[in-house]
């Protein structure tokens, strides 16, 4: 009977036992999970701060694009400088904590995405699918350009190749096309031809390979397009895939296309009707990147801007609009045509 009791009293006390270790872990938990809640809390009471100097920056490197624009306007036809805004303007945070970085690239040296002539478009995808073997050939462009307009279109006429909401609906999961431009690079992995499609044997895995992965095709579309730069296609800073483009066959020309310098004096030996429009220099639309943190804060302002007049005008995905009456009145040298705070949703 003894033995009996001893035996409760030793099972109640490794349940209390047990208990007492499974309150201090929730406990330890809880404390975790509050210390880590006002940590986050924190950072947004430094947000304020750290976007005051992430827009000081963006007036800074405006600042510095302003001046090689028109003082030395050469300079922006290629990197004489300009690529480096804090070391020219000399300037750095007030607050020793704060960190802050930023780049850029020029838009300038692309092809408009929603301007481009259809032959020409056509004539890309044509190189892009055949590996940049051989003369293109617009109909091997013609499904992926086909696809393309009928994911833009509002209409439900399926062109040829195209593909149409009967189509997308048969898809796993099902979805329908937005009827609008494409607003984003990785909207193509949408699109019939662009992502990979193990029921489709032959136009298909253009930009996306079989593991979703971006292919070297769309890199190079990437960097050979823009959605936000209209207007002649500076070639000093057009992209290899569209210099070879440009030079078709000819060796000669794409040996000079790919070290020709404006400041060279030397003419380049263009033909009389290129492909598209193009310029010889004019470096006017920029992406940029800016990053600013302290601590474990971070602040980042991600930003399309102009100075070119033919785009100053021009919104993203080709909609035009009036200059407002606040930015005539900053007279400030630059036009933001997309502005994020903290997600990169303009490219």
């Amino acid at each position: 009977m003894k033995k009996t009791r001893n035996s409760k009293k030793g099972a109640i006390l490794v349940f209390i036992l047990g208990l007492v270790v499974l309150l201090g872990t929730l406990c330890l938990r809880l404390m975790e999970e509050t210390v880590q809640e006002l940590r986050v809390v924190s950072q947004y009471h430094k947000r304020d701060d750290l976007r005051l100097h992430a827009y000081s920056l963006l007036d800074i490197s405006v600042g510095v694009l302003n001046e090689f624009r028109l003082l030395d306007s050469p300079s922006l036809k290629t990197h004489g400088g300009w690529h480096d805004p804090l070391k020219w303007s000399e300037l750095s945070p007030l607050d020793d904590r704060v960190q802050w970085a930023v780049s850029f690239v020029g838009e300038s040296g692309k092809l408009p995405l929603f301007s481009t002539k259809e032959k020409v478009i056509k004539e890309i995808f044509a190189i892009m699918y055949n590996g940049g073997s051989g003369l293109p050939d617009e109909e091997d462009g013609q499904p992926f350009y086909d696809a393309w307009m009928d994911w833009q279109d509002s209409d439900e006429n399926e062109r040829e190749e195209g593909a149409e909401d009967d189509y997308y609906e048969g898809l796993s999961p099902p979805y329908f096309t937005p009827g609008k431009n494409v607003e984003s690079f990785e909207e193509f992995r949408m699109i019939k031809g662009f992502g990979f499609d193990l029921d489709d044997s032959r136009f298909n895995g253009l930009f996306f390979d079989e593991l979703g992965f971006e292919t070297m095709v769309m890199k190079s579309f990437r960097e050979s397009f823009s959605f936000y730069h209209e207007g002649p296609v500076n070639v000093c800073a057009a992209s290899p895939f569209l210099k070879k483009y440009i030079a078709g066959d000819d060796e000669e020309l794409l040996k000079d296309l790919s070290y020709w310098s404006p400041y060279s004096g030397e003419k380049l030996g263009l033909s009389s009707n290129p492909p598209f429009p193009i310029s010889h220099g004019n470096n006017e639309t920029f992406l940029l990147e800016i990053a600013v943190s302290k601590g474990k804060a971070r602040f980042e302002l991600h930003v399309v801007l102009t100075f070119g007049q033919n785009s100053s005008t021009v919104k993203p995905f080709g909609k035009r609009t009036a200059r407002s009456k606040q930015n005539q009145k900053l007279k400030y040298p630059a036009r933001i045509l997309r502005l994020r705070e903290n997600e990169n949703l303009i490219d």
